[in-house]
């Protein structure tokens, strides 16, 4: 590439000062040459300008990172581009020569973050070129191949299925028309019912194990295997039941219970069973029931059944309640295959789940996002840190009414989960849902009047406080194990003192409103959430100004001010326990040790390569903490789930289907969690929490009352049996509920992982013979379970 410069073409022709024969700039050249340079420069400063005018003034290299990228319809990716390797955001922006593409083949911004639309484009790929500003001649492109979402795969109806012609239903999400069930990745006849069930047709010829995918139309969107087991016709097991009143049943059960009657007969009946699907653990027993029908039958029980269940169940368990919203079989099943390293590491890599589009985004919408997202994302290691930020760093539909309100701050947390906190910090400083709702938007530093009458007459102080008190350093210095500093008087040091938060004040002062073009106005704006606030120079507070001891110069503009703020902020000692113990706290346990939140605020300060304020290293230091992975842990050792938290646990178990979350969030106000609804910018608790009469942390607690406790026991109860009478996910249950020992262990397995103390068993044991018939005996059983405290607290 040709390189020039108008300015240094022009210095050739720049005579030497001094004598008047114009010497040339080398001051070292022989006299023989001076006439010739005399005759000859006019002409080579002609040329040399004409080069220069031909070629751009500044031209530059363009690259642009990564340089093909696979993206889920709707969902997002961030592109960078570099100008000579220094990034730059002096480009223009187009999707298939679109500027900043559309809703076919998708958006870009200007800062190059590419939107993908909400169906797949003609062909799969689109190209986002960036072209430099200063050198339109200097471009270069990302290859984008949008795909469908991948499904996600939950559960077969039947499984095992007879050899021979099978109908097959295919529960999960995110399924779409066109969608394949695929056997052994052959595509089989199928039929598209919904987007969370597809039924296929079919033919196995021989017995054994087979892989059971789903695809969605396209490239790169088919869901990770189930395993459906095929057996032969003539195994099936069957039970021939007699009309006589009296029957002793002998049973010997593996996995799937085989029953053999013996009744006197004047007439008979062939039922087929349902066999526990393959989640379930080998069990060995051998009970002996005896049944006399009444008006209310009773059970003589043998002792309790001794289950084999897998070693790592616990291991496995415990791990995916911390980085998910809850085990499935699925998650499991990949966990065993790939190990808790890898598992993280696909997690850290998994693109985020989509949130609804701003321009149509109501408060419904922004509800089922957030709960669906949770339910069944495959990020679910993102949701799961999403939800724990969205705690500590709070907006309330309360305030923020709309749907367009609050899921800019839904999307913040997302692309800043896995990212850097101090990122983090700053665009939340600059977002505009969050400059409502603690009121930075248009907070004036100058004094006399508000901008364009919008804002104080001062600088508003509820976000300078809100972001160090609740955000990133907390009241009182602490040590780096979370302890707090105290003085002489054994009384904790403060961070910051009322003057500190006056200048930060005025240090974030001057912010409005951003608009459609991102032009900085002269003006407070109304409000406009799509992007981040502008400056208005004339409004923000250009004094000096001492920040935790900390000076910054007068005379910078608001956006320098907000810099060195910010990394005032970051870079404060009290960050990394500060932030280490309010997610630990959300994650794994309450009361985590003070060496447990040492190790986890040292990977804050220090990643490993020399960067703070990591989040991946933050969160996989957490999960993988020696206290964290004992799977034999204290007694105060645990976090209580949350109602929701409680609620998608349960139906991501059970496979319960349970449509949008709109239509029953209403609900969890009366449990005190009105979801993105926060009673106050603490969240809808306090961290600091003791759980009453006890020197223990539980900030769950706080809206757990008694009356709390009832509503979500009737909320989980409504789940499983609506409709009535039983739920139909929760028929594998009732196939083994003849036997009391039985159901019992397929509900420790798929509730608590095999970890039902004794006394809990025994009193489900004690409840089922009084049941009048198999739905309700495991409504009982699972009703019991989960309002337990061992289903409750999370271990």
């Amino acid at each position: 590439m040709i390189r020039a410069d108008l300015r240094t073409a022009a210095g050739l022709c720049v005579p030497m000062r001094g004598t008047g024969d114009e010497r040339p700039r080398h001051v070292g050249t022989p006299r023989v040459y001076r006439w010739r340079r005399a005759v000859f420069g006019p002409l080579a400063c002609l040329a040399a300008l004409l080069i220069a005018a031909a070629a751009p003034a500044f031209a530059v290299t363009i690259s642009v990172t990564p340089t093909a990228v696979s993206v889920p319809i709707g969902g997002d990716r961030q592109l960078s581009v570099f100008a000579d390797g220094v990034a730059t955001s002096a480009v223009l922006w187009t999707v298939n020569g679109i500027p900043n593409g559309d809703s076919t083949v998708g958006t870009i911004s200007a800062t190059g973050m590419y939107n993908a639309p909400l169906q797949p484009p003609v062909g799969w790929i689109v190209t986002a070129t960036a072209t430099s500003t200063a050198d339109p001649n200097a471009s270069a492109s990302c290859t984008i191949k949008v795909r469908n979402q991948v499904p996600w795969t939950t559960s077969l109806n039947p499984n095992p299925i007879p050899i021979g012609s099978f109908t097959l239903q295919v529960i999960g999400s995110r399924f779409v028309s066109g969608a394949q069930v695929l056997w052994n990745g052959t595509a089989l006849a199928t039929t598209y019912n919904s987007a969370t069930m597809l039924t296929a047709i079919g033919n196995a010829s021989q017995a054994g194990a087979v892989s059971i995918t789903v695809a969605n139309p396209g490239p790169g969107a088919v869901s990770t295997p189930l395993t459906l087991t095929v057996g032969s016709a003539a195994t099936t097991p069957t039970l021939t039941i007699a009309t006589t009143a009296t029957a002793t049943i002998a049973k010997t059960a593996t996995s799937v219970p085989t029953m053999t009657p013996t009744r006197s007969a004047t007439s008979t009946r062939t039922l087929t069973y349902t066999p526990i699907p393959t989640r379930t653990p080998t069990i060995t027993k051998t009970p002996t029931v005896t049944k006399t029908p009444t008006a209310t039958p009773t059970q003589t029980l043998s002792p309790t059944p001794t289950a084999t269940i897998d070693p790592m169940a616990i291991t496995y368990g415990r791990f995916l309640s911390q980085v998910s919203f809850g085990a499935t079989a699925q998650s499991t099943a990949h966990l065993a295959q790939v190990g808790m390293s890898t598992y993280l590491d696909e997690q850290f890599a998994m693109p985020q789940s989509p949130w609804p589009p701003l321009a149509t985004a109501q408060r419904s919408d922004a509800v089922d996002a957030f709960f669906a997202n949770a339910l069944s994302g495959q990020d679910q290691l993102r949701q799961r840190v999403l939800y724990a930020l969205s705690e500590i760093i709070v907006i309330a539909m309360n305030k923020n009414t709309n749907g367009n309100e609050i899921v800019p701050w839904l999307q913040l947390l997302s692309r800043n989960a896995f990212g850097n906190y101090r990122t983090l910090l700053s665009e939340l400083t600059l977002d505009a849902s969050m400059g409502k709702y603690l009121d930075l938007a248009n907070s004036v530093g100058t004094g006399g009047g508000g901008m364009g009458g919008m804002g104080g007459t001062a600088a508003n102080e509820n976000y300078p406080r809100e972001v160090m008190q609740l955000f990133s350093i907390g009241l009182y210095q602490l040590n780096l194990d979370g302890t707090v500093q105290v003085d002489a008087q054994n009384v904790g040091v403060p961070t910051y003192t009322q003057t500190d938060v006056q200048q930060l004040a005025k240090a974030l002062s001057g912010w409005t409103y951003g608009n459609v073009n991102s032009t900085p106005p002269t003006y407070g704006n109304f409000s406009y959430y799509p992007g981040p606030m502008l400056p208005v120079a004339a409004f923000h507070n250009s004094q000096a100004k001492t920040i935790l001891g900390v000076s910054i110069p007068a005379g910078q503009t608001a956006q320098q001010d907000l810099t060195s703020a910010i990394n005032i902020l970051f870079n404060h000692p009290n960050v990394g326990p500060f932030l280490a113990t309010r997610l630990i706290r959300a994650l794994v346990t309450s009361n985590p040790s003070p060496a447990f939140i040492s190790r986890v605020a040292t990977v804050f300060n220090d990643n490993g390569s020399g960067v703070r304020g990591d989040m991946p290293a933050v969160v996989r230091a957490i999960i993988m903490d020696p206290e964290a992975r004992d799977d034999a842990p204290p007694a105060n050792f645990g976090r209580l789930r949350t109602p929701m938290q409680h609620t998608i646990a349960m139906v991501r178990a059970l496979n319960i289907p349970i449509g949008a979350a709109s239509n029953f969030a209403y609900l969890f106000y009366d449990m005190n969690e009105g979801i993105l609804d926060a009673a106050s910018v603490f969240g809808h608790y306090s961290p600091s929490y003791h759980i009453p009469k006890t020197p223990l942390f539980g900030p769950e607690f706080q809206i757990y009352s008694a009356s709390d406790a009832i509503n979500r026991a009737n909320f989980s109860y409504s789940f499983l049996y609506n409709p009535w009478p039983l739920n139909p996910a929760l028929l594998p249950y009732v196939n083994v509920a003849g036997n009391a020992a039985g159901l019992v262990n397929l509900v420790d397995t798929n509730l608590l992982f095999g970890r039902m103390s004794a006394s809990t068993r025994t009193a489900i044991l004690n409840a089922i013979p009084a049941m009048p018939d198999n739905n309700t005996r495991v409504l009982t059983a699972l009703y019991l379970t989960l309002v337990s405290g061992e289903y409750q607290v999370q271990r």
